[in-house]
């Protein structure tokens, strides 16, 4: 009889807890009425599938702020798809959070980080600090063969970003500074077979201030269906280590992101990504390709275009299926492009609708890439960064 009475209690108790992750709606999973109605903290499994670093796990605690004119569990996926509601861009959520990871290849990361909005979303905040220990390979910018196998590095210390962007009247368009600055520890295998010599290590320090530019159109920041996304930023650094001194160089990185709606449940995208470079830049902050399927700063260069077409096909309210392609390459200068070699990648994946209020997806990508196969895990759009 106890027993029946102490399971019936934590029974009544788990239900309602239980009934806030089901969508009134359609009956299905949702985190919508957690994140908004509640206000709650949202625990967040990691699962690291990046080549460049092994496979690793990890987790992050968020916590999306109120919002007056946040979006409500009253506006259906099809809403979201068609926007009929509104003529304008829903407003982004702020979203605060801490985050810790590690791999197999012994990288690790722990750090904090928030994404704001203020006066009606006129002006927008991202910052965050966090310390990385990150184990990777270069492979020299091109296809140098003195690091056809690679040279294995670790970088440790901390990073710092700070950026703030003001919007232009009524306008998409943003304008703002930027801050980046680290101090970390490099280090570098250099394989030698001689006992009691010491990986080569040089301390390094580094400011970068810059300017951003951005448009913003898109019907959501989670997984778009409709709208631009767009910036452009230049940033001039000072980096100044224990070894060689001080030396500056300059980087350039543009982005595009545009979403059309096609049909009622197919929408495409279209992705261009330029990163350029001038000065004495130092090996780690070289451009790199950046598509599912090649490990990152696995090819690096100066001077780095690359393009990706997503198609994604709604295949009901809750589920999506995702197809992915793309091409890039790498050149010492603008005008050696054309002589370039192809980096191709694509791949297929799968979405769910994991908060319907804010049209935010989660999934899984299966990609290939010049030498391997990869897959990733995607909560919102794959073409966050």
């Amino acid at each position: 009889m106890l027993l029946w009475l102490f399971m019936s209690g934590h029974t009544a108790i788990a239900a309602p807890f239980f009934d806030q992750f089901i969508d009134p709606q359609d009956g299905k999973f949702d985190t919508s009425q957690w994140i908004l109605d509640k206000k709650g903290f949202l625990p967040v499994p990691i699962i690291i599938t990046e080549p460049a670093v092994g496979y690793g796990a990890g987790a992050a605690l968020l916590f999306f702020h109120a919002k007056k004119a946040a979006p409500t569990l009253q506006k259906t996926q099809n809403e979201i798809m068609n926007n009929r509601d509104t003529q304008k861009p829903s407003l982004p959520p702020s979203i605060s959070g801490i985050v810790g990871l590690g791999t197999e290849n012994g990288t690790w990361a722990a750090g904090g980080f928030h994404f704001g909005t203020w006066k009606q979303d006129r002006m927008r905040y991202v910052g965050g600090v966090v310390y990385p220990s990150v184990n990777l390979t270069f492979y020299g910018g091109g296809d140098s063969p003195i690091f056809s196998k690679g040279l294995d590095y670790n970088l440790e210390g901390w990073f710092l970003l700070q950026e703030l962007l003001f919007r232009i009247k009524n306008s998409n368009f943003f304008l703002g500074p930027r801050l980046i600055y680290y101090n970390a520890d490099s280090s570098f295998d250099l394989k030698l077979p001689i006992e009691g010599i010491a990986p080569w290590q040089l301390n390094l320090q580094s400011y970068g201030v810059g300017v951003k530019a951005a448009y913003d159109s898109r019907d959501n920041i989670f997984t778009p269906n409709t709208g631009i996304d767009a910036n452009i930023s230049t940033m001039l650094y000072t980096v100044d280590n224990d070894i060689f001194g001080a030396r500056d160089y300059r980087m350039t990185d543009a982005r595009s992101k545009i979403f059309w709606q096609l049909f009622s449940s197919i929408v495409l995208g279209w992705r261009l990504h330029g990163g350029f470079s001038s000065g004495d830049i130092p090996f780690y902050a070289l451009p790199f390709i950046d598509l599912r399927g090649i490990p990152a700063m696995r090819y690096q260069g100066d001077n780095v275009l690359t393009t990706e077409i997503e198609t994604r096909w709604n295949v009901n309210e809750r589920w999506s299926l995702v197809f992915f392609g793309g091409v890039g390459r790498t050149a010492d200068s603008l005008s050696d492009f054309s002589d370039s070699e192809n980096r191709w990648a694509g791949g297929t994946g799968f979405r769910y609708l994991m908060a319907r209020a804010l049209g935010m997806f989660t999934g899984i990508d299966i990609a290939r890439g010049p030498e391997d196969w990869a897959f990733y895990i995607q909560v919102g759009s794959a073409w966050w960064r």
